[in-house]
């Protein structure tokens, strides 16, 4: 997930935040706004960016 956030060019803190919160790509496709942005993620672009993303690594396709 860190890579995944990296790349997306998201702060280290939010990085911290998702690690500290064992948020895993399974996850993002169930999260709302409301949920990112208490991660400190608030940008919509970024928030689709990480959700298309994160199909390719879902456990679950």
């Amino acid at each position: 997930m860190d890579l995944i956030l990296e790349r997306l060019g998201v702060e280290e803190g939010v990085i911290r935040r998702f690690r500290q919160e064992k948020i895993t790509p399974d996850i993002i496709s169930l999260m709302s706004l409301y949920d990112f942005n208490c991660l400190g993620v608030n940008d919509k672009t970024t928030i689709m960016k990480l959700r298309v993303e994160c199909v390719c690594y879902r456990s679950n396709p």
